[in-house]
């Protein structure tokens, strides 16, 4: 496919967008596009074309010929993190070579140095400083601890929060002092709100699938991104960073879990605050926003028949199980929480001890994680550094052994290690102080919060274990002011 168009030309929207001075656009999934004049000056993780995660996510629906040149045309890129469905190649590929790309000043600088060896125009943003884009358009960037990073848009009298996958990390009182400037009816945030975008794919020792029912599970993530809005002070919540599909034949169990318009629409807690459709045209001047289909249906057409280069039959050799033991030899934050890890590829069990005392009988139960995988995937991962292209995927097995992937696999793999390059206890000493420094009282808070959450899933098994964990659920939603059934 050639380069899309990067003419300077104002973009030709559709009726409700024409004439508007200032707005944005949800593309699909994490893309917006933001406007002034009819003319794109930002757009963000652009994910256009193509599978992410080994195949295994299409986007919702295929860009219209309007909506990659819109995106062509921006006089700037942002791009929040490192995840296929917001730094995507062959999305990227489709640019020419100097546009200008925006990153936020992630701790390690792997991705900057990768998008300027590919001709790229990038700018590195500073934490907590405005950017002027256009003479009505500026932004501010904060990057965090999770590896991803939030960016606010400032466009003519109204403010978007476009926090796409990121967690707050410490920095909700920030954004809401910030969203209490503005009129609160000009006040937009774009969220993911997913329980999908993650592994989900957990089994037991027999193979069988041990996750709950989704409608059991959808209600409560859309309660809590309606908390959160709220808690923000905004006015307009937009269904954003949500948009994908499950396309691979071992992962297309996971579609029913993917949360749609209908589940917002359904279970939407905060009545105070808009809820807007994805795939929208927002007119910021006056509110409006117009649907750019007429339904919000899926393109199922996408969905393939294949697996790729995956094939479930084939072995590891002796070098490549070499080359996976090096790959999580180098993580030494998971050896106090982990006795091995295992990795069942082509009907063979391989056993990876992380710590060789595991080997010898001891009083304690073996904490362990078994993954079930395909080898082309599994050495495409080790190769490249990102294990959690596997665990998003949906389409690997997870087996727990006394253990959870939460917080000491998944944070320490994906993001201290595929992101950051903290392997060891050193590393981590000076990456958390680099966090503290600049936002203390917000670190503190954030890593408290954190800690509460443990306690509460302790709370959660002490209550199921004593046959109160319905009335005192009931009680937790009435004070969090959700549904209580």
């Amino acid at each position: 496919m050639s380069a899309v168009s990067t003419v300077r030309e104002p973009i030709v929207m559709q009726d409700g967008g024409a004439g508007m001075r200032l707005g944005f656009e949800t593309i699909g999934n994490a893309t917006l596009v933001f406007y002034e004049n009819g003319h794109a000056v930002l757009a963000t993780d652009p994910w256009l074309v193509g599978t992410c995660y080994f195949g295994s996510w299409a986007l919702d629906r295929p860009l219209s010929e309007r909506e990659l040149n819109a995106v062509g045309a921006a006089d700037y890129i942002w791009i929040s993190h490192g995840h296929p469905d917001h730094l995507h190649p062959q999305s990227l590929a489709l640019l020419p070579r100097g546009k200008k790309i925006l990153l936020p000043d992630h701790y390690n600088s792997e991705i900057c140095e990768s998008l300027k060896g590919s001709g790229f125009d990038v700018t590195v943003l500073q934490y907590r400083r405005w950017y002027r884009l256009s003479p009505c358009l500026r932004c501010l960037c904060l990057d965090n601890e999770n590896q991803d990073a939030i960016l606010i848009v400032e466009a003519g009298d109204g403010l978007i929060v476009n926090l796409n996958d990121s967690p707050l990390c410490g920095e909700e009182q920030f954004i809401r002092n910030l969203v209490r400037r503005y009129d609160r009816g000009k006040t937009y945030l774009a969220r993911l709100c997913a329980i999908d975008a993650d592994m989900l794919n957990f089994v037991d020792a027999h193979g069988r699938r041990i996750v709950e029912p989704p409608e059991q599970r959808k209600p409560g993530m859309v309660w809590a991104t309606a908390r959160l809005a709220e808690r923000l002070g905004v006015g307009n919540y937009v269904c954003s960073s949500s948009q994908h599909l499950y396309v691979r034949p071992d992962s297309l169990w996971a579609n029913p879990y993917r949360i749609l318009w209908q589940d917002i629409q359904r279970h939407w807690s905060r009545p105070q605050i808009r809820i807007i459709e994805p795939f929208v045209i927002v007119n910021l001047d006056s509110g409006a926003y117009e649907r750019k289909h007429p339904t919000q249906e899926s393109d199922e057409s996408q969905i393939a028949d294949n697996t790729g280069d995956d094939d479930y039959s084939e072995r590891l050799s002796a070098a490549e199980w070499s080359r996976v033991v090096a790959f999580f030899r180098r993580f030494e934050l998971l050896r106090p929480h982990f006795d091995y890890l295992e990795f069942v590829v082509g009907g063979e069990r391989h056993r990876l001890w992380l710590d060789e005392r595991g080997r010898k009988p001891r009083l304690r139960r073996l904490r362990g994680i078994a993954f079930h995988v395909p080898r082309a995937s599994l050495m495409a991962t080790v190769e490249c550094g990102y294990f959690d292209d596997l665990l998003i995927g949906n389409f690997m097995q997870t087996e727990l052994h006394n253990a959870k992937l939460y917080p000491h696999f998944t944070p320490v793999v994906a993001k201290l290690g595929g992101n950051a390059k903290v392997f060891t206890r050193a590393e981590l000493r000076a990456f958390k102080r680099r966090y503290f420094r600049r936002n203390p009282v917000g670190y503190v808070r954030w890593h408290l919060a954190q800690r509460a959450e443990q306690w509460l899933d302790v709370a959660r098994l002490m209550a199921d274990y004593f046959g109160i964990k319905r009335p005192l659920r009931r009680l937790y939603r009435k004070i969090l002011a959700d549904p209580v059934s």
